[in-house]
């Protein structure tokens, strides 16, 4: 567990401020992991009305995070709701969210076009997805032999797919801050 927060913590807490999430938004993390974009999500929404939600496929990354003493308060309060659910069928309905953002998730959906569907779905018109990644990262773990969904892991096939499923703003944008960590985002309004 805490490998995946030291490993993740600078890129989620990165791609959650380039959302400029308001204090009375809906947000979603989909593939949340130990909590770190989720806590990231949750201080933006405090003061307001908005709430974070959260799916991640892992039984044990769920109850992580609610049996979490900073989570339990959260979800006490009704600003944090997690579910134990798959991508590619969201338990939400449509035009639900003012924002949506995963990390380090999209390569390992068994069904691309599928996930993005169901994400498309939920997000309001207007609505902002970012995707962040490290694209050096997954272009070495591609190399030796890590990622086996072939060209699956690539951002541009993701970003064609996202266009084709009608998401407008596609973009990548790499950003390096003043420690020299570098990382991407992928940009896409629905």
């Amino acid at each position: 567990m805490e490998i995946l927060k030291k490993r993740n913590h600078a890129l989620e807490n990165e791609v959650v401020l380039h959302l400029n999430i308001k204090p009375n938004h809906r947000v979603l993390e989909v593939g949340f992991g130990p909590g770190i974009g989720i806590s990231a999500a949750l201080k933006r929404v405090e003061h307001g009305s908005g709430r974070v939600y959260g799916v991640d496929i892992s039984e044990q990354m769920v109850n992580y995070v609610k049996k979490s003493h900073e989570f339990r308060a959260a979800i006490g309060k009704q600003k944090l709701e997690i579910h134990l659910a798959n991508v590619m069928d969201l338990p939400f309905p449509e035009n639900f969210f003012d924002c949506v953002f995963h990390t380090n998730c999209y390569y390992f959906w068994p069904d691309l076009e599928k996930g993005i569907a169901e994400l498309k779905r939920v997000i309001k018109p207007g609505g902002l997805m970012a995707t962040g990644l490290v694209y050096d990262r997954l272009k070495d773990l591609s190399h030796n032999g890590v990622m086996k969904y072939g060209s699956h892991w690539c951002p541009e096939s993701y970003m064609v797919k996202l266009k084709e499923a009608g998401f407008t703003g596609v973009t990548m944008e790499t950003f390096t801050k003043s420690s020299g960590f570098s990382y991407q985002v992928i940009f896409a309004l629905n």
